[in-house]
């Protein structure tokens, strides 16, 4: 008469568990791998491709800002920072310039995309379809046609830089929309926000604690978003800009066409180095998120 235990397992006394069942097939073969892990592993190569050929050319350029002469190879000639010198005492006014235009570009982009977002999301409406697509239809466009059009249009404004400035808040306008509209149209956040309209907070102190606080991430990916598109833009700056002052990217544009490759080089690696610290803040912005959010039961 066999025991319990001998009922369960013949031989070591223990329960057969579902993995080893699993294991023990015909054969001795395994169990088929899951396909989501070659999906993985091809994601994965393919971001790391992807880094490659974005980190290389900026190691080159740093490489090539601290060559004596990079005519005679990499760091040809030794290691000098002489060009860096150079560069940021010619492009520091431009990345001056460059950064206040974005910025205000920004302040534009959450006056006009923070309202405009919530309508969109929230307005049953049927002139919701249409708005968005005129809203969205500059980036159909391309930024030379653009750029022409507004100054045919608007010539008076191109002396004072405020045809720049609408040029820039119409080229970065759509992103913001995107950024926003679908965190404003949750249910969860409209939820939140009648529950404190019905204990008596005023609208302004919904807006405040309930819905800035809840689309904080959002919020903070369209302001980087616009700033950096912004900061980096270059049709619009180079057609429309008074060449008297211009941006930093046509700033880099006329040292690569008459400037020595090493100081072209230094400017871009000091570009580069403006918008690091942008992106580091969305990463960052987005790993406060996850960890707030934490795993959905």
């Amino acid at each position: 008469m066999s025991t319990p235990q001998q009922t369960h397992s013949g031989r070591s006394g223990r329960p057969d568990l579902p993995g080893r069942a699993a294991a023990a097939t015909p054969g001795g073969r395994r169990p088929a791998r899951v396909p989501g892990t070659a999906t993985g592993a091809a994601t994965r190569i393919a971001v790391a491709l992807c880094l490659v050929f974005i980190l290389f050319p900026v190691l080159i350029s740093f490489v090539v800002a601290t060559s004596m002469n990079s005519a005679q190879g990499l760091w040809g000639g030794g290691v000098t920072g002489q060009w860096l010198v150079q560069a940021w005492e010619q492009i520091n006014p431009t990345l001056g310039r460059s950064a206040t235009v974005a910025l205000g570009v920004v302040a534009a982009n959450l006056a006009l995309g923070g309202p405009l977002a919530m309508w969109l999301a929230r307005s049953g409406s049927p002139l919701t379809r249409a708005v968005s697509f005129l809203a969205t239809l500059p980036l159909a466009v391309p930024g030379i046609a653009l750029s022409i059009g507004l100054i045919t249009v608007y010539p008076e404004l191109r002396p004072s830089g405020a045809l720049l400035f609408a040029g820039h808040v119409l080229f970065t306008l759509p992103f913001t929309l995107a950024a926003l509209v679908p965190v404003f149209g949750e249910r969860e956040l409209r939820d939140c926000e009648d529950v404190a309209l019905s204990l008596g907070a005023p609208a302004w102190r919904v807006l405040a604690t309930v819905t800035v606080p809840v689309s904080a991430a959002a919020l903070i990916q369209a302001v980087i978003t616009a700033f950096a598109l912004s900061f980096g833009e270059f049709n619009i700056s180079f057609f429309i800009n008074p060449p008297a002052a211009p941006m930093a990217p046509f700033a880099l544009f006329d040292a690569y066409s008459t400037q020595r490759l090493e100081l072209a080089s230094a400017k871009t690696a000091l570009f580069i180095l403006c918008i690091v610290p942008v992106l580091l803040i969305v990463v960052l912005s987005q790993r406060i998120t996850r960890s707030t959010k934490g795993p959905k039961a």
